[in-house]
């Protein structure tokens, strides 16, 4: 479907692609495939938005039940993967991102192509919440699998914990193994 004017772009959206094995439950054990509204490998298009949801996107796709019409759901960008920039010819999809449900705040349906490049390339990068035994939340994401160690703000965290959600790192170094004789 194109918008009538020789096959021209409304615009340019993120689209990424549902995991084929998603992590849910208590650190992440149990295995789905796809998620409950959308298939493994379904394309899902992300409406821009204004702050950040916590690891969450909106996302407009076709339900796993009716493959015919646009639905917008909010979802965990960690089930996400291949993120990338592609251009919008659908007036239906256009509409469905420019006009979510009531209660999604957004910046509209397209993405200025620079800001949607970086977002982008971040989130292929980057796949886990970043959390530390200091007072204060980092607030980042790392790769998967995580650096050992993380420095921000002139203090070095090291590596504790990490699963399929989120990476603990600690102030404190982690311990030495003495050799046995």
């Amino acid at each position: 479907m194109t918008n009538g004017q020789g096959g021209e772009p409304l615009g340019y959206g993120v689209v990424a692609n549902v995991s084929r094995e998603t992590a849910h439950g208590e650190g992440g054990l149990e295995i789905r495939r796809g998620l409950k509204h959308f298939g493994p490998g379904a394309k899902l298009w992300i409406a821009p938005h204004r702050w950040h949801y916590r690891g969450n996107a909106v996302v407009v796709g076709r339900h796993r039940g009716d493959g015919r019409r646009y639905v917008t759901l909010v979802t965990r960008l960690r089930h996400l993967e291949n993120f990338r920039v592609r251009p919008v010819h659908s007036p239906a999809l256009l509409r469905a991102l420019a006009h979510p449900e009531p209660g999604f705040e957004h910046d509209g349906g397209l993405w200025e192509p620079e800001r949607a490049e970086a977002y982008a390339a971040f989130h292929n990068s980057h796949r886990l919440e970043v959390r530390t035994d200091g007072p204060d939340p980092i607030g980042a994401m790392v790769s998967d699998p995580p650096p050992m160690e993380l420095v921000h703000g002139g203090t070095t965290y090291h590596l504790a914990h990490f699963n399929a959600y989120y990476a603990r790192y600690s102030c404190q170094p982690p311990p030495v193994e003495t050799p046995t004789p």
